[in-house]
């Protein structure tokens, strides 16, 4: 089962909790963010505020990035456990999925009525939760899982590019503490996801020849 780095320098989800943003932390499905994936994200934002636009062509520039890394392992090795834990390419797909599907139903769930419900964890931990993640996609066929992430990754593309600059920018739109910009918790539950996940896909890559 995949397990979650525990970056000591990194804003985690405890740090979330601690800060008051328990609801809207969860609702974005927010993970760690290491010393050099905040600093990424401070470059991309520069001295401009974000824009849908700008966004979505960062995370299609990055989805492109992603997907010739699969595409350079065979469908018929997909399948086989071991690339996080014990998750094979097809679980990992679909667990980056699942994060980005949130964000789509909790971004136009935001824009369209300015509230959010949060998604229900069932009592489960993060890590819990994942391995159920894992669990349900395991039977699904690979065609499915690569179509549905397609799919959804359109959808994102789409919410983003027409998502206003001020609920990109504005924590307090979304009542998020002052540090937490909604646009990286965006760009954390998508490209920066696949980055984090990237190391152990390219190490397996690796030693499978």
């Amino acid at each position: 089962m995949a397990r979650h780095p525990d970056h000591s320098a990194a804003f985690s989800r405890r740090d979330a909790l601690k800060s008051g943003a328990a609801g809207m932390a969860w609702l974005f499905g927010l993970g760690h963010i290491t010393p050099a994936i905040a600093s990424e994200l401070n470059r991309l934002a520069g001295d401009q505020p974000m824009t849908g636009a700008r966004l979505a062509g960062i995370l299609q520039d990055e989805r492109t990035r992603w997907n010739a890394l699969l595409a350079q392992i065979p469908a018929a090795r997909m399948e086989e456990p071991g690339v996080e834990g014990d998750w094979s390419v097809k679980e990992l797909v679909a667990h980056l999925t699942w994060y980005e599907q949130r964000v789509v139903e909790s971004a136009a769930q935001v824009m369209q009525t300015g509230t959010f419900t949060r998604p229900d964890r069932e009592g489960l931990t993060m890590d819990e939760w994942n391995d159920r993640l894992a669990a349900r996609s395991h039977t699904r066929p690979l065609g499915e899982v690569l179509s549905e992430a397609n799919q959804v990754f359109a959808q994102l593309l789409a919410v983003v590019a027409a998502c206003p600059e001020d609920i990109l920018n504005d924590p307090r739109r979304l009542g998020f503490p002052e540090d937490f910009v909604p646009w990286m918790a965006i760009a954390n539950n998508s490209y920066a996801h696949y980055q984090e996940h990237e190391p152990a896909l390219r190490a397996w890559i690796a030693r499978a020849g």
